[in-house]
């Protein structure tokens, strides 16, 4: 417990570094680049994600978030399947349909958008049943264009939207890794360890298309450093027994990819 509050107070020193140039539409200093809303998804759930219907409906950062993570579940899960792992890919498979996309469709549904349940289902059902990897592929990539889709709902979308998206993703993926990394580094939680890779997996797929919603190159270059600093703190999709990583160096980059989105 004592880590843990070090940590925490640790991150407090830099998000209050990283906030103090930042001016909010109100005149008071705010979280950088995103409504105070934003951070609900970093509050509840599995070490993070999971925001609440209400904010998903009213704010499209917080919509487009959940459905970041409901592609960093399904990242990690048919990657693990893809290495033999079926058991473990399995256990990837539930979160997404049972928590998250059930709250998530009032969202989906105020914004005209279609459903993919029978997608996820789908899905899910071809890895539990051990189906070949071609027929899991074919139904992974009909859930993805079905998510895209639901994403697409949103118009207007813009630079400050999607680093609002990438920053909760990564604050996200620390407090999963954090929950994966018990005393003196001991692998304590594997489930945790992949669900933190897949959100900064799709993180980094962001990161392209922020790239070109941008001139502010600065601001992009930051983010990308974060990302690839923290990228070797996963050497494998199966997890070691002894994490190397402090998870503070994950609330770090996190913060400074908060900082970073202020110019978006």
């Amino acid at each position: 417990m004592e880590t843990r509050n070090r940590i925490w107070v640790g991150l407090g020193v830099v998000v209050a570094a990283s906030t103090a140039f930042y001016v909010g539409t109100t005149g008071q200093p705010g979280m950088v680049g995103m409504d105070h809303s934003m951070m609900t998804s970093a509050e509840g759930g599995e070490g993070g994600e999971g925001a609440t219907t209400a904010d998903a409906i009213a704010n499209d950062a917080v919509y487009l978030a959940q459905l970041a993570f409901i592609r960093g579940h399904l990242n990690v899960g048919v990657d693990l399947y893809r290495q033999g792992e079926e058991e473990a890919s399995a256990t990837h498979m539930k979160h997404p349909g049972d928590e998250l996309y059930t709250d998530l469709l009032p969202a989906i549904e105020v914004r005209e958008a279609s459903g993919f349940a029978d997608q996820l289902e789908a899905l899910a059902t071809a890895v539990e049943n051990k189906r070949p990897l071609p027929t899991v592929e074919s139904a992974y990539s009909q859930l993805l264009e079905a998510i895209t889709a639901a994403e697409n709902a949103v118009e207007n979308q813009d630079a400050a939207m999607i680093g609002a998206v990438i920053f909760d993703l990564v604050s996200t993926s620390a407090a999963e890794y954090d929950i994966a990394v018990g005393d003196n580094g001991a692998l304590e939680n594997e489930h945790e360890y992949q669900d933190a890779l897949g959100f900064v997996r799709i993180a980094r797929e962001l990161l392209a298309r922020l790239e070109g919603m941008t001139d502010n190159t600065a601001a992009v270059a930051s983010i990308r450093e974060q990302l690839d600093l923290i990228m070797p703190i996963w050497p494998s999709l199966r997890a070691p027994q002894t994490l190397e990583t402090d998870p503070s160096v994950l609330y770090g980059a996190a913060a400074r990819i908060e900082f970073a989105t202020a110019g978006l």
